[in-house]
């Protein structure tokens, strides 16, 4: 992987975001270490920045960090992805019938462009961010910002593992088929039906992740 230095005064947390990206498209997998010498070479920085920028991913529950051991990507618990996915099913259900009756047809015709783009995606990242636009654009008519930010908040733990352990094969016909059930469900008008999809659908992926976590994914 090539990398270019950065500036002398680059800040730790322009660093942390540059290696935030890296581990993001998989240069480092769940448990391996992150060497703080290496690290301040390819970057061209000193240790002092990268020290905090280590600190910066580690308050953000990407990296863990042990006295002697150095930094590992952090890979979750079965008990945080089970709080996270209840969670989500809480805002999503929530958002996705506040967003009924608000669809138009161009926000239906938006809806099925992303996922025809999706259903193309070959590689992680282009994988899960289709997958958020193509959420952010189901719940979006709610019109409830904060609700819609705490959705992206409760994804991002998960997505960080998704981009490092999964990908686009993952599952990839049941998330396609149920993508598509909520868009007919939409079309319909079937409040109901949407949300028994939704729960199946975050239900089904909540299982693809917890297998993937324990060491058991596919990819």
């Amino acid at each position: 992987m090539t990398v270019t230095p950065l500036a002398a005064a680059t800040t730790a947390s322009v660093l942390a975001q540059r290696l935030r990206e890296a581990i993001d498209a998989g240069r480092w997998q769940p448990g391996e270490l992150l060497r703080q010498e290496q690290i301040a070479a390819e970057y061209g920085v000193s240790r002092i920045p990268v020290r905090e920028a280590l600190a910066q991913l580690q308050s953000e529950g990407l990296l863990e960090i042990a006295h002697y051991r150095g930094a590992r990507v952090s890979r979750p618990q079965a008990a945080e992805i089970d709080e996270l996915f209840d969670l989500r099913l809480l805002v999503e259900s929530d958002l996705l019938t506040r967003a009924f009756g608000r669809h138009d047809q161009r926000s239906l015709r938006e809806l099925t462009r992303l996922q025809d783009r999706l259903e193309d995606a070959d590689d992680r990242l282009g994988w899960i961010s289709g997958d958020i636009a193509f959420h952010e654009a189901l719940y979006g008519p709610a019109e409830r910002p904060r609700s819609l930010a705490l959705f992206r908040q409760l994804r991002a733990p998960i997505d960080r593992f998704s981009a490092q352990a999964l990908g686009p094969r993952a599952r990839k016909q049941g998330w396609a088929d149920e993508h598509r059930q909520l868009i007919a469900a939409v079309v319909a008008g079937d409040a109901t039906a949407a949300r028994m999809v939704l729960e199946q659908h975050l239900q089904a992926t909540r299982a693809v992740v917890l297998a993937a976590c324990s060491g058991e994914g596919d990819d």
